[in-house]
């Protein structure tokens, strides 16, 4: 079995240990965050896909201006960005804490009154030296190229530490119960995950709204790294205005509903009557003719939801790969971390 699937598997083991790393280092965690309102979240890759998560979830749920930019534009342009960065907490997501778009990127920004914070899944890295808080996780480290532990428990320490902050209990109910019940989870969606893969589809869309936004485009971006298919992430109905022309018989089209309203049940419907193979992934299942409904099996709240249905995309395009014959844990011209 590749090293992608041992890795993915292994996750709520990984998040068990993420819980109690939070819970021992949250009196620095919440000095930290107090009183800081204005935020800046950057990323490269996947890191990014999840820092635009990171931004929406933290506007969303504080009214705090946020904002989600990736390092390499940072980079490239960062005196434009001079009135975004002045006085901003900056939240750095990095697997390897060296990436080279991140190191250059703070260096740059450090002139204008920054705060800046690492969530990295290593130890001794660059950007930890760089930071004045930083979160090392490496028990959730993947030796892959492709992240997928990794991504998972970068999604799951953020969510937790927001609810935590906030007081959202039943936020951190819905994250206590996926972790116990990860393992079953896992297990119980594999062998649809498997069906899922054998079916003739050739490209694969992501559409989901909200929180999930960042999350949601991670899972899009697996099939091209994990299966080497081409994807995309839309939002659900804004993927009526131009996308929706290219989704036919040959197009795996998963779905994460958040009201489960006659807005969303119809666009599924309408999605399936193109051809496409539609899988509505939710916490509690969907009636629609011809339709995969995939849940989690009970009710979570639309911000906790990213998890199953990240390791739901994850699992099909790691069995897709099976079916290509493409390598998962070294895709063709694509390293761990870029070096620039």
């Amino acid at each position: 079995m590749s090293l992608t699937y041992k890795e993915l598997t292994s996750t709520p083991e990984a998040l068990t240990l993420t819980t109690d790393y939070i819970e021992e280092q949250w009196q620095a965690i919440s000095g930290f965050l107090k009183d800081k309102k204005k935020f800046v979240f950057i990323g490269s890759g996947s890191s990014f896909s999840l820092a635009r998560s990171f931004s929406m979830i933290t506007s969303m749920h504080t009214g705090h201006s946020s904002i989600a930019l990736s390092a390499g534009d940072i980079l490239l342009h960062a005196p434009r960005y001079a009135k975004v960065m002045e006085g901003a907490t900056v939240i750095c997501i990095s697997r390897s804490g060296k990436t080279t778009e991140m190191i250059m990127a703070i260096e740059l920004i450090i002139q204008y009154n920054v705060h800046i914070a690492a969530i990295i899944c290593a130890n001794n890295t660059p950007l930890e030296k760089r930071s004045e808080i930083s979160l090392n996780m490496p028990w959730a480290f993947d030796n892959s190229v492709c992240q997928t532990r990794t991504i998972i428990t970068f999604y799951y320490a953020m969510v937790y530490i927001l609810a935590k902050q906030l007081g959202e209990r039943s936020v951190l109910d819905d994250l206590k119960h996926i972790v116990d019940n990860g393992t079953d989870f896992i297990k119980n969606i594999e062998p649809i995950a498997k069906e899922i893969a054998n079916r003739p589809w050739n490209h694969a869309v992501v559409v989901a709204d909200a929180e999930l936004m960042g999350i949601a485009e991670d899972g899009a971006l697996a099939f091209k790294e994990i299966c080497q298919l081409p994807s995309n992430f839309y939002f659900f109905l804004d993927s009526r205005h131009g996308p929706m022309v290219l989704f036919n018989e040959q197009t795996l089209l998963i779905a994460a509903p958040g009201v489960k309203n006659e807005l969303e049940l119809n666009y599924l419907s309408d999605m399936r009557k193109k051809g496409t193979n539609v899988i509505a992934f939710s916490d509690t299942p969907i009636d629609i003719p011809d339709i995969t409904s995939v849940s989690y099996g009970r009710k979570l709240s639309h911000v906790a939801l990213g998890l199953p249905l990240i390791i739901l995309c994850q699992m099909i395009a790691y069995y897709k790969s099976v079916n290509t014959g493409t390598n998962p844990d070294k895709p063709t011209g694509l390293d761990a971390w870029i070096s620039l």
